[in-house]
């Protein structure tokens, strides 16, 4: 799918602070600081952010320095009206004062008196929202005060898709257990969503079944980042008031990816159709910005099925993307089987990645480690 972007000019203008504002020079040498974003997905899914509409607000953060620890951080609503965003009044930088200032959408409320923390925005299923993050502060000058913000997917999404021999209607979705989060915290300058509660979550629907299942805007649930354990996640799903219990399988789900999931309704029942399962980027790039090292490898084959080569390092991570419009998070070990002919060009992008090992190179054409 083409990607969608949509750019926005956001004069800023202060909020409130959350700890100290920074210097911002005298009235007459003051240098505006003016703001674009842009917000990038490849994927059609309801509820998914492609363009901000009028009304929608997000919390912007501003530093002194690059770093979030041990500093005075300044904290801005900007609300879009449809055409621009108004905040007010005006941040500033004078005197040779530098910033940095990132931000997440939608603003976050401050909490118990206290102004919200870049470090730990409170995030709930409940709430199914596309959570978006900015990354890592963005510096400005008085020589150059503009900051682009290109806003990421915090969240990731579970669809599903029901071809349906019987017909009927899909009410209900209920999903997890004492395993699935439901509430998090999100570092903004990172993406990553820690976990503060699990339980289960259940969403209602109101979709007709056919034979063809649904192309476009599948039932789907917004989800915080998680790992499935060896059990599964137990998910039941309500058609004509009849609940039919299923397991989705162990698996990582990571963070603006779009993991659809097929089942078949018959007068039997209701058949998960696990080989059948695809990922979906929501963003055309699919892993936070960070400062971590980053590495890349190319590797085009003709095999019907691939061992992913052992990449190692502290911390390491990554995601694989097969060569035939599939993908996962990066796991040593990890093998595809291919349908159809060759050759496929396997690539994965890492991060913090030391080694690498090819256990074969039978099959393979071409091995790029360039950017490694």
């Amino acid at each position: 799918m083409n990607m969608k972007k949509l750019i926005y000019i956001l004069p800023l203008l202060a909020g409130w602070l959350s700890v100290a504002c920074s210097s911002s020079g005298g009235a007459d040498s003051a240098t505006p600081v003016t703001f674009t974003t842009e917000i990038q997905t490849r994927a059609v899914a309801g509820g998914v952010m492609s363009e901000f509409a009028s009304g929608d607000a997000m919390t912007i953060f501003r530093t002194p320095t690059s770093s979030i620890q041990n500093t005075t951080v300044t904290v801005y609503e900007a609300r879009y009206s449809g055409t621009n965003w108004s905040v007010a009044p005006a941040a500033t930088l004078g005197g040779g004062e530098e910033a940095y200032f990132m931000a997440t959408y939608p603003a976050v409320s401050a909490t118990g008196g206290a102004a919200p923390s870049p470090e730990s925005i409170p995030v709930k299923v409940a709430d199914q929202v596309d959570v978006l993050y900015s990354g890592s502060g963005v510096k400005v000058t008085e020589a150059q005060p503009n900051v682009a913000f290109k806003m990421h997917h915090a969240m990731a999404m579970m669809a599903f898709n029901i071809q349906s021999y019987v017909g009927g209607k899909l009410t209900q979705i209920k999903i997890g257990n004492d395993k699935f989060p439901v509430e998090g915290e999100l570092r903004v300058t990172r993406g990553s969503i820690v976990a503060t509660s699990y339980g289960a979550y259940t969403k209602q629907f109101n979709a007709t079944l056919t034979p063809q299942g649904w192309s476009t805007d599948h039932p789907s649930i917004f989800v915080i980042p998680f790992v499935v354990p060896a059990e599964g996640l137990p998910i039941e799903l309500t058609i004509d008031g009849k609940a039919y219990a299923l397991t989705i399988p162990a698996m990582r789900i990571t963070l603006s990816n779009k993991y659809v999931f097929y089942f078949t309704h018959t007068e039997a029942g209701l058949i998960f159709e696990e080989d059948k399962t695809e990922t979906v980027e929501l963003m055309a790039e699919t892993a936070p910005i960070v400062s971590d090292p980053y590495s890349y490898v190319q590797i085009r084959h003709k095999n019907n099925s691939f061992v992913v080569p052992t990449i190692s390092g502290t911390g390491m991570r990554g995601m694989i993307y097969w060569g035939d419009e599939t993908s996962a998070a990066y796991a040593a070990g990890a093998s595809h089987e291919y349908k159809g002919a060759g050759p496929f060009t396997l690539k994965v992008d890492a991060w913090n990645a030391a080694t690498i090992q090819i256990p074969s190179v039978a099959g393979i054409e071409e091995i790029d480690l360039s950017k490694f």
